[in-house]
Formats: structure tokens, sequence, C-alpha cells
């Protein structure tokens, strides 16, 4: 194995030598002392091999070595100072500079460092809006004083003990017991995520979210996302977004309660109208039929699923379970809890918020979103439908009915009726309070022609 190399760079007094002395577990310093040439430490990972990380100064003087240096290195994290507008200026001529020296195996992570403080200059924002013109480069937020995120950055260099400096691990639960009496009062908010902080790094908490890829029988790529606990108050859908570079504003189509595979045309004509507004399409995961047409038309197509209800596709099989995450996905969302019990049903308030995030997109010039337009198609196929339709309704989008299945066979024969019985209380509820458009067709030209004026025309956000 090749010997890893790490480097942090940025300009001086960004916090770049405070987060490599965060990692050997000493104590935060505040008085600063420039790093005035390239230093390094080595560490030992799990397999017994060493990686060597470099701290580096930050003054012009020394950046055309440093930039030499970035030949041989395997992960750099690019250093700015929240507080510190020139700063963050300096990092595109850092990013410009490395991706000269870039090989394809160079991990490349944006860092912005002292996130603790209440005299901030650049926000999330501005970060997300400067990254999108980088999209191999990762984003992060630190606060080496207050431990904010830190775990987030170790999780990137795979650390276990810093050679001559003992157990990574009880240096620094021995520093942080040492620290506990000296440590000025802080809000239980901030407490609270330095915990967390100190817990991830000595406990190595699970994620709250990973992205793979995904092969597929056929060879297609997916990109899959397992989110361990959908309910939990600090998964952020914007960052998972920014991360699978889903990060612009998107019309979206969702489907709803669809499952039957015997609707061809219908879908084909869902897919071009897709394809000329520039639409994404978010749907179950399984198979319905759409993933074919989606394909010939280069739509993306995005699945939300309870992990425990799919199944992953089976080459050695000629069976095709109807419950198989299907090819033609270009991204897949697996669903989980705290109890492991996400059944169909459960995904609504995730799949809705995912499709007003995938709407709002990035923040403009002008510091607004441009929030472009939802729609939802009701097919009703698939159980425990009727909390993403409630859904949909309280964020007031449009939804057009199809003719198909008992509750929407319903909707038609009660079309003029406002006091009409339904078979299901709640959707004659939901009926009355929402936006809702029949199509009693399954043609192919008619659904094309109801999705591209809903996408284009019609008032509704």
């Amino acid at each position: 194995m090749e010997n890893q190399q790490i480097a942090f760079v940025g300009d001086p007094e960004v916090g770049k030598t405070s987060i490599i002395k965060y990692l050997k577990g000493l104590e935060f310093d505040e008085d600063y002392s420039p790093t005035e040439q390239i230093e390094s430490i080595d560490v030992t990972i799990q397999n017994n091999e060493t990686i060597t990380i470099y701290d580096t100064p930050g003054n012009v003087a020394e950046r055309k070595q440093v930039i030499e240096m970035l030949k041989n290195i395997h992960i750099v994290f690019v250093c700015f100072d929240v507080e510190n507008i020139d700063s963050f200026d300096s990092t595109l001529q850092w990013l410009d500079d490395i991706k000269k020296q870039i090989n394809n195996s160079m991990q490349v992570c944006l860092v912005a460092c002292k996130i603790d403080s209440d005299n901030r200059q650049i926000s999330q924002e501005q970060a997300f809006e400067f990254i999108n013109d980088y999209p191999n480069v990762e984003y992060l937020e630190v606060s080496v004083k207050t431990g904010e995120n830190m775990d987030m950055l170790i999780d990137k260099i795979p650390i276990t003990t810093p050679q001559g400096d003992g157990d990574l691990q009880q240096s620094y639960r021995t520093q942080q017991s040492n620290k506990q009496v000296e440590k000025p009062p802080q809000s239980p908010e901030r407490q609270s995520q330095t915990h967390k902080s100190q817990t991830s790094l000595l406990n190595k908490e699970e994620p709250l979210w990973k992205v793979y890829d995904f092969l597929f029988p056929t060879g297609r790529v997916a990109k899959l996302v397992k989110i361990t606990d959908v309910n939990a108050k600090n998964l952020s859908i914007q960052d998972i977004l920014f991360k699978l570079q889903l990060n612009q504003s998107y019309p979206v189509v969702n489907l709803i309660g669809a499952k039957e595979t015997n609707k061809g045309k219908f879908y084909a004509g869902i897919a071009r109208a897709c394809f000329n507004t520039d639409a994404v399409i978010v749907d179950s995961g399984i198979s319905t039929g759409i993933e074919k047409y989606v394909i010939r038309r280069g739509v993306k197509l995005i699945g939300v699923a309870p992990e425990q209800e799919v199944k992953y596709p089976n080459q050695t099989t000629g069976f095709i379970d109807p419950y198989e995450i299907s090819n033609g996905h270009t991204h897949i969302f697996l669903l989980n809890n705290k109890e492991k019990m996400m059944v169909f049903g459960l995904e609504g308030v995730f799949k809705i918020n995912l499709c007003k995030k995938l709407a709002e997109g990035k923040i403009g010039k002008n510091g607004q979103r441009e929030s472009l337009k939802i729609i939802h198609i009701l097919l009703g196929e698939q159980e425990g439908f009727l909390n993403e339709l409630q859904q949909a309704v309280m964020a007031n989008h449009p939804i057009i009915v199809i003719k198909g299945s008992p509750l929407c066979d319903q909707f038609f024969q009660n079309y003029n009726n406002p006091h009409a019985n339904y078979s299901n209380a709640s959707f004659g509820q939901l009926i009355k309070k929402g936006h809702f458009y029949g199509l009693n067709s399954l043609d192919s030209e008619d659904i094309a022609q109801y999705v591209h004026f809903f996408l284009t025309v019609t008032p509704f956000n």
C-alpha cells in the first residue's frame, strides 16, 4: 500500500495548525504561532500502515513550494476563516492551484474554520454557492475550539495512533478531562454540540446518512443514499443534495402511489414532458414501468423507499421481485428510523420535503432561492399513499388524479359532487382541501400536455 499523505493548506491564521493539534489530542491554544515552513507528523492507521499529515505555511512566499508538494498528496483540506473574507477569497486561488496538480485519486475538501465565532462574515450559503463551481470538492464547517463537526473531519482521515504521542483516543480523553474545570461556561446548545463531537471522536457514532455508488446488474450506476434516522432533527436534505450535486433548482414531478407496470405509453408521456422542461421525477424506487423511458430521455429518476420494504436486484435469477429497487433510477434514498420499522406510508414526509428542496435549489446572486414548480401525479396503487398525499395538500401543490385505482376512480365518479361520500373518509377530506385535477385518460399525449402545462404556466409553486 502506498503511504497516504494528507495536507492542510490555506492563508495564515485560518486554523490549520489548530486542527492538526486537535487530531493529536492537544489542548486548544488561543495564542497564534505562525507556521513558517512545511511540517509533518506520521500517523499509524488500522492496518499498521502510516499516513503523513502536512501542516503548511500560508504566506505567499511559500505558496509555490506548498503547491509543488501537493503532487504527492492524496487528501487536501483547503481551510479558510469564516471571520476573514480575504481568506475565503484566497480559496479560489488555492483550489485553482490544486486543480493543476490534481490526480484522479486526490480528494479535496474545503473547510470553514472558527464557526463558533459571533463575528461570522462568510455564510454557509455563500460557501455553497462558491463550491458549485467545484463539483468534486467536498465542503465542511468546523470549530476546533468547541469540537463542533470535528468528528466529521476525523471520519475523512483513517487515524488511530499518532507516533510518539500515545493512543489518540486516550490522549484526547485525557485532554478533555483535564480541561473540564478550566472550560468557560457554554450555552446549552454549544455544550450539546461539543459533547456530540467528543462522543463521535471516541465512539465513532454512525452518521445520519451515507452515499454509495450502486451498480445495477445491467451495469448502470445510481447514487444510493442510506439514511439511518429519517426523523433526526439535524438531518439536512440540502446537505445530501449538495453531496449528490443536485443543488440546482429543478421542476419536480412526484408520483404518489405508483406501483403497476402496465402503463407504458402513459409513463412515456411523463418522461417526454420532463425532458422538455428539465424536470426530475420522484417515485417509490420500485418498478413502475417508467424506468426505460427516463433512460431513453436521460431524465433524472429519484426513488424514495423504506429500506426494509425493498430488495436489491438479483442477477442470478429470472424472477423479478416487485419490490426490487429498479434500474433506471439515477438516485435512490433508502430510509430508516430508530426503531428500524419503516414501512411504506412513513416515507411521505421525507419524500415531499425532498421535492421541495429539489425545487428550491441553491441561493441565487440576489440572495434568494429560485423555487421552481412541483406537481404530483396520484395513481393510488401503492398502499400507504394517503400520508404522502396529505403532505402534498398541506404544501398547496397541484395534484393530477389518474384513473385506475379504486380511490382515484371514486374521484371521477364524484367529480362534481361536493357532498360525495368516499370509501375512505380521509381521502374525501383531502379532496375538499387540496388542488385536485382529474385526467380520465392514460394517453401519452394527454399526460404530457398536462405535465407540461402545470410545470410552465400555472400559478402554483
